[in-house]
């Protein structure tokens, strides 16, 4: 593929350009593409570089080449339709790096089944620069979501925290997929209050990290596996081993330092949630929680 302005600076405090980011989505499109093949996508776009003006594109206009990047449409709940690209080929994912895509989000859930979710994700969100702090909120989620049979494999996020995520088998409905997410949060919550809370305005959270479970709703996204993100140093959304959690930050991976690693979540097998979903539902009524509708404005 041709690219275009290659000489372009896209990341000006590294001085990397627009023909080295899409050289690295080249590079690790093999290990990027089970994550978001399939998907509804939702590209964030810098044309001009992140030291410009960037923005959010869900549409696919009519220029993108149908050879690879496929449409999805999905009505919108105010009335009308979205039009999503769906990529299959490490092509498209070069294709849009050369539109000035930085970075990329999918949903839970593939347009080939919109009903199951096939990852559930549990995104901490620390206080301003309390890297410690998340590093323990982590390990504490890891432990507590193991108490209830949820087993997690972790992203350094490329921005402020971790997510820790659970490949599904398609066992489960999206919609029970979010509730066993926002009752894990909860019941964690309960267990260290101290640490960790659900509180989804910031004024409420105070010096603790935030559990967000909203990544598990049926029209939410999150950042992709190998992402980058559109920050100084050119961090990237990145895999990594549980054993890597006290040295590699969440910002620690960079575009520099991505192709030398390893995929660790390589023999992480799918898993039925549906006993974690009854164990979950048991602990909520022992301790006398009721999930209600959640308002985010409300928090």
């Amino acid at each position: 593929m041709k690219v275009t302005n290659a000489g372009r600076v896209v990341f000006p405090e590294d001085g990397i350009t627009k023909g080295e980011v899409v050289a690295y989505y080249q590079a690790v499109a093999g290990k990027m593409l089970p994550f978001i093949a399939g998907r509804a996508l939702t590209v964030e776009r810098y044309p001009q570089g992140i030291g410009g003006k960037g923005f959010m594109q869900k549409n696919a206009p009519d220029h993108y080449p149908r050879s690879i990047i496929r449409r999805h449409a999905v009505a919108k709940e105010d009335g009308g339709t979205t039009v999503y690209p769906v990529v299959e080929s490490a092509d498209a994912i070069a294709y849009f790096a050369n539109l000035g895509v930085i970075t990329f989000h999918v949903p839970t859930v593939t347009v080939a089944d919109e009903a199951h979710a096939d990852w559930a994700i549990w995104d901490l969100d620390p206080p301003s620069g309390r890297v410690d702090l998340v590093r323990e909120a982590a390990a504490v989620m890891r432990s507590h979501l193991e108490g209830l049979g949820i087993p997690t494999v972790l992203l350094a996020s490329g921005s402020n925290g971790y997510h820790l995520r659970t490949r599904l088998a398609p066992a489960l409905s999206i919609d029970v997929v979010e509730r066993l997410a926002r009752g894990a949060a909860v019941l964690a919550e309960q267990d260290h209050a101290g640490l960790l809370t659900v509180a989804f305005r910031k004024a409420d959270r105070g010096d603790r990290v935030f559990i967000d479970w909203l990544r598990n709703t049926p029209r939410s996204t999150s950042v992709a596996p190998w992402s980058l993100r559109p920050r100084p140093g050119a961090p990237l959304a990145a895999p990594i081993a549980w054993d890597e959690l006290g040295s590699v930050a969440p910002d620690g991976v960079t575009l520099a330092t991505a192709e030398e690693r390893l995929d660790p979540w390589a023999d992480s097998a799918s898993v039925d949630l549906t006993s974690a979903a009854d164990e979950v539902e048991r602990s909520l009524v022992e301790q006398g929680i009721e999930l209600g509708p959640f308002d985010r404005f409300r928090g």
